[in-house]
């Protein structure tokens, strides 16, 4: 939700309510919490009553019990400032006496000065205490989930994606940022690393797993004003890595992957051996044939878990995505579903906007083949979502074989590395969709000027 403010001098600039990235609820710029930058606080001793300085990290118990959920125990962290008040606890430091301990930058209330003289920019949830991306308040944010069975392809489509994104076309102007060192360790550690330089496919994400969302600053329309980068746009992404299974288990949705329910768009993910395909691909490609796991539901059973979780999907934007494209390409001796020359296997050619004849051209192969090979699938989408297109795409670009790594198989990318096919183009349309990025041409060159948003940097 926007909320408008009016500056000094008279013009306008939009300040936005916060969404938690970790607990999801919504709250107004001006109601949240910092963390200290030093460690000093008062603690009150239990056998005298008296409160004294102390120079040690606390319990937070917002932070406790965020992560008591998952079973797991927050670590220790610096004292937090609440700047409206009105809690109590030895967690808690309060804001220096003299001056002006609060400042704002464009309206939105950006740091505090704590009662011991040391300035904060740590903004907090004032739920659940996790941190607020730099860009909270100051843009629009956006969680977009992928949903899907079990080794449908999630995980790789998700490294492989924000990989692609880091490299668009130069016509839209665009970074990826990470949020915080520790997002870009994750990815490169997990992700990264094994996919790109090891040519191995990370392990499945297990239900027990704590899905700690990797939590990105997308900017678009960058230009160079005054020595300064500023953005048309700055949009928070938040990516979560879950397992496929847990979808069919309501306690999974409502604690691991409750993002699903405050998601604003949909990448939903359908492997081509969960339709009717399967049989024929199997026999065509032993590739296809050893991954296609005995007893996994069809995909029409795993959209009914989808509908069945209170999940709120009709009227949010949906990418229905084909995975693994290349098992269905035909070839000169083998006819498939789909032809050698059609542009799902051409990459995308989006020059600073989604080429929507592209899109529609892509939605109509995609679409006809579920129509043969999912048919009820098809049909459920097609009454179930009110904004969807289907795509195609492959995040690889051709087989894996298995290898044995220090006593445990793995699989191998044959390629090399990744051979990414289309893979941006569905997250591409959702923020079309959501009136982050154009879906037409521009009828004449982009003049600066308007609304832009300064990126801040520390």
């Amino acid at each position: 939700m926007i909320l408008t403010k009016k500056k000094a001098d008279g013009e306008e600039t939009a300040v936005y309510s916060i969404k938690c990235p970790y607990c999801f609820k919504c709250f107004d710029p001006g109601d949240v919490h910092f963390r200290a930058s030093a460690s000093k606080h008062y603690a009150t001793s239990q056998q005298t009553g008296e409160r004294t300085l102390r120079e040690d990290s606390v319990i937070d118990k917002n932070l406790a019990d965020y992560y008591r959920q998952f079973g797991r125990q927050a670590p220790r962290r610096f004292p937090v400032i609440a700047p409206k008040g009105g809690v109590t606890g030895d967690e808690y430091i309060g804001l220096a006496l003299g001056g002006e301990p609060l400042n704002y930058k464009d309206g939105v209330l950006y740091s505090v000065t704590d009662e011991f003289g040391n300035e904060t920019e740590k903004r907090l949830c004032p739920f659940c205490h996790n941190d607020l991306p730099k860009s909270a308040g100051f843009s629009e944010s956006y969680t977009i989930a992928f949903a899907g069975d079990t080794a449908v392809g999630k995980t790789v489509y998700m490294t492989t994606l924000i990989n692609r994104l880091s490299f668009l076309d130069d016509g839209f102007r665009s970074m990826l940022m990470p949020l915080t060192s520790a997002v870009s360790e994750k990815y490169d550690t997990y992700y990264f690393t094994p996919m790109y330089r090891e040519g191995l496919l990370p392990e499945h994400t297990h239900v027990n797993e704590v899905v700690e969302p990797l939590i990105y600053e997308f900017r678009v329309g960058i230009n160079k004003i005054n020595g300064e980068n500023v953005a048309d746009k700055i949009i928070t992404l938040t990516f979560y890595d879950v397992a496929g299974d847990g979808i069919k288990n309501a306690d999974y949705v409502n604690t691991r992957a409750r993002h699903l329910k405050y998601a604003d768009a949909f990448i939903y993910m359908v492997d081509p051996m969960q339709t009717g395909a399967a049989q024929r691909l199997a026999a065509l490609n032993a590739n296809a044939g050893a991954d296609y796991i005995a007893g996994r539901g069809d995909a029409v059973k795993i959209l009914e878990s989808f509908f069945t979780q209170d999940i709120d999907f009709k009227d949010k934007p949906t990418a229905i995505v084909l995975t693994k494209s290349d098992l269905l390409k035909s070839t000169g001796t083998t006819q498939r579903y789909f032809a050698a020359d059609s542009i799902i296997y051409r990459q995308c050619e989006h020059k600073g906007w989604l080429d929507s004849e592209q899109v529609e051209t892509i939605n109509g192969e995609v679409h006809n083949f579920f129509g043969m090979t999912a048919p009820l699938f098809r049909k459920n989408v097609d009454f179930m979502f009110n904004n969807v297109k289907y795509f195609a795409v492959s995040a690889l670009g051709g087989p894996t074989e298995t290898v044995n790594v220090d006593g445990i198989d793995r699989k191998k990318i044959m390629n090399g590395i990744p051979q990414e096919i289309r893979v941006e183009e569905p997250f591409l349309w959702i923020l079309s969709q959501l009136g982050i990025i154009s879906d037409k041409p521009p009828e004449a060159p982009k003049q600066s000027g308007g609304l832009f948003r300064k990126l801040f940097s520390k």
